[in-house]
């Protein structure tokens, strides 16, 4: 943003295009440039974007990579940007073009369309995601050497981001423990006198046997559901969770649980899905609903629930629903405490009120790093730390991929990926085995 801005102020004609491939960081640029009380024009289509670029004005145009190729499949983006090279370039201005998440699709074809409409543009490449070797040598060639660096430890230490707590729960050992029962009963029984206390305890001393007896999901659902009553910020409402699932169905049934379980309303899903009567024909079996119609019901289910509408309406209002529940997490924390997310949001996602994330889903790398910082961000003196509840026994992952972004990971040119000595946790990362407690470095 402050270059942008320099720019425009040291630069005769300077334009800036900025370019990123998910939509939710095509907003949140939006977002900070307004925030300064610049204007910014966002692209409607790859149409509207060549239209502009050919004008003076605006100044400031925000884009999603996929418009330079927009409406075309892959196999034809070879022949797109022949075509585009064959054209007198026509853009205005001294064009400035900076790629955001420049390790990812800007470093393949669609790069090479943007390049062949922008010849005479010059290319800056931001990432907060460090080169690693299957990254690195291509987004070298495509942008050039680093211009500077700015690691995660460095931020932490800056107070620009929260440092990050992590926590392993084993499901069979953890959450069915005589331990996680004794919480969960004084949750349940606080206000109740002593002897009503006594007497419910009786009924309770089988409730592991319960606990035990109930699916993976389940125990995870009622693991989380406790955390909601009596993690700080969590119980009061002044922060939120979001949980990572393994796929889409997976997601939907842990929404159905929690519904049922009573979180209806203030937890919901995101994810890449819209439902359509086109993905359920010929899913009906002998045995009853198929994972494909499940996920669509309970889909249909949620909009309708959201919106008081039939479902054959709000099946169709998918992205509206997503901008307002998204709204609702950020600046409602209190009545939409949970996001049940795949992929989407795991990166250009800025919610400051998002606390805790628990992840059952495998990931690894700059994927899985981006999705512990959802939770790293800054919301008041009561927010200390960005905390990680971790189901698939990631933590060797999470140690490397935490090394990837310190101890010099970025420093210099191309080099060979960096990890922490062995049983050594880089610095601002802390492991704790139940509760944050000390320093656990």
């Amino acid at each position: 943003m402050w270059l942008a801005k320099w720019l425009r102020e040291n630069v005769t004609d300077a334009r800036v295009l900025i370019v990123t491939d998910r939509t939710e960081l095509d907003e949140q640029i939006e977002k900070v440039f307004k925030g300064v009380d610049e204007d910014i024009y966002r692209t409607a289509s790859g149409a509207d974007l060549v239209t502009l670029l050919n004008q003076p004005a605006p100044w400031l145009i925000c884009s999603l990579v996929h418009k330079f190729g927009s409406g075309r499949e892959d196999h034809a983006i070879d022949q797109f940007i022949t075509e585009l090279q064959q054209l007198p370039n026509a853009a205005q201005g001294e064009l400035f073009v900076f790629v955001d998440e420049c390790h990812r699709t800007q470093s393949g074809k669609l790069h090479s369309a943007m390049k062949a409409i922008l010849p005479r543009a010059m290319f800056i490449g931001f990432t907060g995601t460090p080169l690693l070797k299957k990254d690195r040598q291509k987004s070298i060639e495509v942008f050039g050497s680093y211009i500077h660096t700015y690691k995660f430890d460095e931020a932490v230490a800056d107070g620009i981001v929260l440092d990050l707590r992590y926590e392993a729960r084993d499901i069979d050992q953890h959450l069915t423990s005589t331990q996680k029962i004794d919480q969960w009963f004084e949750v349940k029984t606080q206000g109740l006198t002593p002897i009503a206390k006594g007497q419910m305890k009786e009924r309770w001393g089988t409730l592991q046997k319960v606990l035990s007896s109930q699916s993976r999901l389940e125990q995870i659902v009622n693991d989380i559901l406790l955390d909601l009553d009596i993690k700080p910020r969590l119980a009061d409402g002044r922060g939120n969770a979001m949980l990572v699932c393994a796929s889409i169905y997976q997601a939907c049934k842990v929404y159905e649980l929690f519904s049922q379980k009573g979180l209806d309303g203030k937890c919901t899903i995101v994810t890449s899905y819209h439902p359509s009567p086109a993905d359920i024909k010929g899913e009906e079996s002998g045995e009853g609903l198929t994972e494909r119609l499940h996920q669509y019901e309970i889909y249909r289910k949620m909009l309708a629930d959201y919106f008081d509408q039939p479902a054959d309406q709000a099946m169709h209002r998918v992205e509206e629903f997503e901008q307002q529940v998204k709204q609702r997490f950020i600046h409602e924390p209190g009545q939409m405490r949970l996001l049940i997310v795949v992929d989407k949001l795991l990166t250009g996602f800025d919610a400051p009120s998002a606390t805790y994330l628990y992840i059952d889903k495998q990931m690894r790398d700059h994927g899985l790093f981006q999705a512990i910082c959802r939770v790293n961000r800054l919301d008041g003196d009561d927010k200390e730390y960005g905390y990680i509840v971790d189901y698939k026994d990631l933590f060797n992952r999470l140690e490397g991929a935490i090394g990837d972004y310190t101890s010099g990971a970025l420093d210099g040119a191309p080099q060979t990926d960096q990890k922490p000595a062995p049983g050594r946790l880089p610095a601002k990362w802390h492991r704790s085995s139940r509760c944050p407690a000390a320093d656990d470095r």
